[in-house]
């Protein structure tokens, strides 16, 4: 049985957080493979029409060819929420995944923001019999880890599977780069500290959140 991971999001732009994120998924979970699916529409997150689907797909794509090319990770970038008119369900999604990886298990990467409202989401209980839900730091509040661990063990009693990746948290968000790069420009000096040179060039090329 192959260990299927998928990492879904905005990636608005992708940055090196979500390498970060990506890698540290890979590793410790041991993955076969790891899927990272940019959202064509998310139920709780407005992006603006200033950057298209396609072109965060097309950065996604750029980010992690590396990783295929000079760490031989087996990630795919996959159109599969793009594809689709309308919000991007988790649920929809993973539905779609369990068909194409009947006998495999799949782990699903969600934010620690996101799984604090894990009630609020379509068909959520559905969602965790699919799947090894696994849970991101976005960040390092005491409190907040207090009731996400609170939570897991809550869902492990009543037989969902639960992890937490125990990543370090990023210090910058996609919001504050897309501000950065807005007030700064793409030739900001230091914003090769958080997105890649091939990120930032297609970024220029297509001056794309410039003008947002």
């Amino acid at each position: 049985m192959n260990k299927i991971g998928v990492f879904g999001g905005t990636f608005n732009p992708v940055h090196k957080g979500h390498e970060i994120t990506a890698a540290g998924f890979y590793k410790k979970f041991k993955l076969n493979k790891l899927i990272i699916i940019p959202a064509n529409m998310p139920p709780h997150k407005w992006i603006g029409e200033k950057v298209s689907a396609l072109q965060r797909f097309e950065m996604c794509g750029l980010c992690f060819e590396k990783y295929r090319r000079d760490y031989n990770y087996d990630i795919e970038v996959s159109d599969i929420e793009i594809k689709k008119d309308g919000v991007s369900y988790t649920y929809d999604t993973m539905k779609t995944l369990r068909k194409i990886y009947p006998g495999d298990a799949i782990y699903f990467l969600a934010g620690s923001d996101m799984f604090l409202y894990l009630e609020k989401w379509y068909k959520y209980k559905e969602l965790l019999e699919m799947c090894v839900f696994t849970i991101a730091f976005r960040n390092r509040n005491d409190f907040e880890q207090a009731e996400i661990l609170r939570m897991r063990e809550n869902l492990i009693s009543r037989g969902y599977k639960i992890e937490i990746l125990n990543n370090h948290p990023f210090e910058i968000s996609s919001t504050e780069l897309r501000e950065k790069i807005k007030n700064c420009g793409p030739d900001s000096p230091d914003l090769k500290n958080y997105i890649s040179p091939e990120v930032i060039n297609y970024i220029k090329e297509r001056k794309i959140y410039v003008l947002q």
